[in-house]
Formats: C-alpha cells, structure tokens, sequence
C-alpha cells in the first residue's frame, strides 16, 4: 500500500460564486489505484479527446444482442424495416435469416433432397404450388411456404438488434483494452460514451472531479521528482 496526500487547501474555497469548504485528508493506495488515476487525469481531462466531447464522461463497452418478435401476417406492415429470421431447432439456438438457407438446412441436416424446386417465398407468394407431399397447396404466408417443403418450422420472427451493456470504464483506453481480451465473449462490441444526465446534482459529477484532482496531483508529484 502507498499513502498520500491529498494536498488541498485547508481554508474556505470559492468556486462558482458559492464557498466551498476543502479538507486536507490521507488515503492509502494501491499501486494498480495509482497507476489508474494518474491515466485517468492524463486522458481524461476536461477537453480531452478520449472525452469524445462529453462532460465527465463514462465509457461503456457494449456487446450487440437480438430480440425476436414473433411473426405475424396481421402486424407485418409494422416491421417491414426489421428482417425475419426463421428456425426449425427446438432449442432455437439456431436461426436462419433466409428462407431458402432454412429449407436446405433442414434436407441436408437429414441427408436427404428436397423434392421439388426450393424458391424464394416472394417468387411463390399467393400462388398454388405442388408440395412435397404432392399436395397442391396455395401460398398464403410464411407458414404455407413451410408446410410445402415439409420443414416442420419453430418460429419465424423479425429480429431486431440492441446493444447490452456489458462493463463501464472511466477510462477510453482501458474499454478498448478490455474489448480485446474479452473479445470472445462479445459480439460486435462497441464503446459508447455517456455523460453526466443534465441537471444532475448527485454524487457522479462529484465523485468524476475527486478522481480527476487524485490523478493530477499524483503527475504532479512525480513530475516534479
């Protein structure tokens, strides 16, 4: 463990036209709460690049999710923007995002061939096709398209994408750091910045400041060793 000072003022301070009281205490650190604070005034200061023009800034790495929203002709209009993926695994931990891809999974999984031509649904769509079981059948929606080829489906779905947030960082470099070594348990990670929410008077902005002036005066200190 390594003791230091905080060197602050003793006596009434006045920042922003309010006075301040600042006390002078010791804390003890380690040399990993050393090393990271010192980073952390250095990268992080206000104005920083690392900021990435955000005020006491957070930086979260966020892995990239799905969630599936079940298929329906009746409410189709409403996610025409949102691709439909389709599964025939009853653990639905497998998912296709097209149609024709579901079918031929479906055959080869079973070493077996489809008897009749696979096509796009949009091609067969409102039309009256020969299915497998050489049943003349009218295309009406996804269900139909499946039932033809003899794909015994779980679910059809939209899927629609989010980002989870998995680990906060007050430091860039560190949420770029950690998207490397955790790299095989993300998925499209990404960092987003966030910032302080406006008019917020709680302990965030307080709490990003006291680590700001710990970093900055440790440099200091060795700086002028």
């Amino acid at each position: 463990m390594m003791g230091i000072l905080h060197n602050v003022y003793v006596n009434k301070h006045r920042q922003n036209h309010e006075v301040i009281n600042l006390k002078q205490v010791t804390v003890s650190i380690t040399e990993q709460q050393e090393k990271f604070l010192k980073l952390f005034a250095e990268k992080q200061y206000h104005g920083a690049p690392d900021n990435r023009c955000t005020s006491y800034p957070i930086h979260f790495v966020e892995t990239k999710r799905y969630r599936y929203i079940p298929y329906s002709d009746d409410i189709a209009w409403a996610f025409d923007d949102k691709p439909l993926s389709f599964t025939s695994d009853s653990d639905y931990d497998r998912w296709y995002t097209s149609e024709v891809e579901t079918v031929i999974e479906w055959y080869e999984n079973r070493g077996e061939d489809c008897l009749i031509e696979i096509k796009p649904f949009k091609e067969i769509e409102c039309k009256e096709i020969k299915a497998v079981n050489g049943e003349d059948l009218f295309i009406t929606d996804y269900f139909d398209y499946f039932k033809a080829y003899g794909v015994h489906i779980q679910a059809i779905a939209w899927r629609e994408e989010y980002y989870e947030k998995v680990a906060p960082f007050f430091i860039l470099e560190e949420a770029k750091r950690y998207m490397k070594y955790q790299g095989h348990n993300l998925h499209s990670p990404r960092v987003y910045t966030y910032g302080m929410g406006y008019g917020d008077q709680g302990e965030y902005g307080h709490f990003w400041e006291l680590l700001m002036t710990i970093g900055k005066q440790l440099n200091q200190v060795e700086q002028s060793i």
